[in-house]
């Protein structure tokens, strides 16, 4: 079932948002979120993304891209969403969440079809990210002394081609102020030459001065001012900034770059 909460209190007390009807402007527990789902022809694509708060201080994630474009793969959206809304309530690190939902879609999906996804799990209090990438984009992270790269590449196969494919996690340091940038393919191919390297994606993250929120702003410019030039394609586009302190859930106004 795909859920659309009305407020962020509502999304607190759910802790768990699938693909929501609108767009994400949330200020929730230690973490900012803004994202923006957009499928290239009619109302559903082939783009997902689900959030899970599992606490004030712990947050799972999961962006995906199902393979193909329109209504061939829009048809899919419905029995992917509803595999990950089941397993995201479950307490899987990334690499077996990828794993379980693999071995789910190998038995759904035809031959021809596949699935690329990236899991996430953020503990503030920590100070960790845990990340599994299943053929995915991977993530730009920006520090908050303003650096920026490229984390979390592939460590395992799409999901539905191999149904014993595993995924090994990979965990990094993250402090308050520490932005990560999720994505989906048809925002790199829209902005990028590079598609391996992202070196363009990375420098707009880094250049971009201010927080999550012009930063996502200054993203979102840039995938409009190109995105005629390309064949139209689903876009997803998710920041997630680990806030100085944890904050009561509201919506918020993000501002343009």
């Amino acid at each position: 079932m795909r859920r659309a909460p009305g407020s962020a209190v509502d999304f607190f007390a759910d802790r768990l948002v699938v693909n929501p009807a609108s767009d994400v402007a949330w200020e929730i527990g230690a973490f900012r979120v803004l994202a923006q789902c957009r499928a290239a022809v009619g109302p559903l694509g082939g783009d997902f993304f689900a959030i899970r708060l599992r606490s004030p201080e712990r947050l799972a994630l999961v962006i995906g891209d199902i393979c193909g474009r329109g209504e061939e793969v829009a048809h899919l959206l419905p029995t992917v969403l509803a595999q990950v809304e089941q397993l995201a309530m479950l307490p899987a690190r990334p690499g077996h969440f990828l794993e379980y939902l693999n071995r789910a879609l190998s038995a759904q999906l035809s031959s021809d079809r596949f699935v690329t996804a990236s899991a996430l799990e953020i503990d503030a209090a920590a100070g960790t990210l845990t990340i599994a990438n299943a053929g995915h984009v991977p993530v730009v992270l920006r520090r908050a002394h303003g650096r920026a790269a490229v984390i979390g590449r592939a460590s395992g196969p799409p999901l539905g081609i191999l149904s014993d494919s595993s995924y090994f996690d990979e965990t990094y340091p993250l402090a308050r102020g520490d932005l990560l940038v999720l994505m989906t393919d048809g925002v790199v191919e829209a902005v990028e030459t590079d598609l391996a390297g992202m070196p363009k994606l990375t420098a707009l993250v880094e250049q971009t001065e201010g927080d999550g929120a012009a930063v996502y702003g200054r993203l979102l410019e840039q995938l409009r001012s190109q995105q005629h030039l390309h064949e139209p394609d689903d876009t997803t586009l998710l920041s997630l900034e680990l806030l100085p302190s944890s904050s009561r859930p509201h919506h918020f106004e993000p501002h343009a770059a």
